[in-house]
């Protein structure tokens, strides 16, 4: 089987995709991963074959600060649900025109996929896939699996706040429709492939199949010895992703205010942030450790509370660790994550505006204190691991691809697929 693995040229987009790729890889079948040329070294890193497509100077994050730049753009808080009123309604009134607002921001995920998409339809045309995966804007996914008449499986980071944008191609996509003549894409595709506890997902009426988030944080390496404890002390984990800066927004990054906030509390700290973000510190209390930028996965099975900007990668790894959380969001998509993660009962969230030294001390040591935030923990994570693993899914995804074109669910799927 031929695999098309489609993604926006992010990290933080593509590192979900991996799992499941090496899974694919591991079964016997091909596996190409296509997007714009900046992402390659990234892809090639994971060990998986990269297709660069479109111009080497097209830049998403370039592409961003640009667009943020010119509309003066700052932080507010995006609709209750990405739909509205309710996650499984439709959009309308004052939440309809704030979630299309919302979703154009996409565009720039759009202009990526234009760049990338006469390179794209050219190779697949030739190397002909049977099966396309793609996260949830890598817009060129659906665009291939139309063409080529294949299966379209969309693959979720976290939180479906991009759902919706079904109701809006015509806003998010429309230059690519009309270069390729198409009236609907169907960003959502075939399938939906869910990683999230149903307990932080909304409910959106699509088909989908639940299974395991595996972690993969990028190429890393593992120090001799982790951090040991210290007195018995509760462990915090602090880290921050890196998107905010590479938008132009250091000043979002908080850590340095949680690690002042944390400094006489009867804790140990570990602070997991890159060699550039390291600096903003300074010298730390006697209670804080920094050791660079190592997998979370690793770190989180030692730890008591991930406090975090928000980012999808975070948020599911300490899910799939059973490590409460305190998510510290600023941007859409981390204020999304961080309103599920404290209604879900795993954690708390203090957006960025409100984030105080001292409430944020109070959140994290609420966390700790309170039992039910970790019982809650371990049992999203036995949700998690109950569910089929990337591996698991190949079997079924065999079975979709050779179906056909727009195949019928009910009969490439298991009883469980639900």
């Amino acid at each position: 089987m031929r695999v098309l693995a489609a993604t926006w040229d992010m990290p933080g987009h593509f590192n979900p995709l991996v799992p499941l790729c090496w899974a694919l890889r591991a079964a016997g079948h091909e596996v190409v991963v296509v997007s714009n040329p900046g992402l390659t070294p990234a892809i090639t890193q994971a060990g998986l074959t990269a297709l660069p497509a479109g111009s080497p100077s097209f830049d998403s994050y370039a592409a961003l600060r640009e667009q943020l730049a010119a509309r003066s753009w700052r932080p507010v808080p995006p609709p209750a649900t990405p739909t509205g009123s309710t996650p499984t309604g439709s959009t309308a009134g004052d939440d309809g025109d704030r979630t299309r607002r919302r979703l154009h921001g996409f565009r720039t995920a759009a202009d990526s996929a234009l760049a990338q998409a006469d390179d794209v339809v050219a190779f697949a045309g030739k190397w002909r896939p049977d099966l396309v995966l793609f996260e949830p804007v890598a817009f060129v996914g659906p665009l291939v699996g139309k063409l080529c008449g294949v299966p379209a499986v969309r693959v979720l980071w976290s939180v479906d706040f991009t759902g919706p944008m079904a109701e809006f191609e015509q806003d998010v996509v429309g230059e690519l429709l009309e270069r390729f003549d198409l009236a609907e894409l169907g960003v959502n595709g075939d399938l939906t492939l869910d990683p999230c506890p149903a307990a932080l997902q909304y409910d959106l009426d699509l088909p989908r199949r639940r299974f395991r988030f595996v972690p993969y944080n990028g190429a890393s390496v593992l120090p001799g010895q982790p951090a040991p404890r210290r007195d018995g002390r509760p462990r915090v984990c602090l880290t921050w992703g890196t998107s905010q800066e590479r938008l132009g927004f250091a000043h979002m990054m908080l850590a340095p205010r949680v690690v002042a906030a944390l400094a006489e509390a009867p804790v140990e700290v570990v602070v997991a942030v890159t060699d550039t973000q390291r600096p903003a510190f300074g010298d730390l209390p006697a209670n804080v450790v920094a050791i660079g930028r190592l997998p979370l996965d690793a770190l989180l099975r030692d730890c008591d509370v991930l406090v975090q900007q928000g980012g999808a990668g975070g948020t599911m790894t300490a899910l799939i660790n059973g490590v409460p959380q305190l998510v510290v969001p600023h941007m859409p998509d981390e204020i999304f994550h961080g309103r599920q993660v404290e209604q879900s009962g795993v954690g708390r969230c203090l957006p960025g505006a409100e984030a105080s030294e001292q409430a944020l001390r109070e959140h994290a040591m609420t966390l700790l204190a309170e039992p039910g935030y970790r019982a809650t923990a371990h049992r999203l994570r036995e949700e998690l691991l109950a569910r089929p693993t990337p591996a698991q899914l190949v079997p079924e995804l065999e079975r979709l691809a050779s179906t056909g074109p727009r195949a019928s669910l009910e009969r490439a799927f298991l009883p469980s697929h639900v």
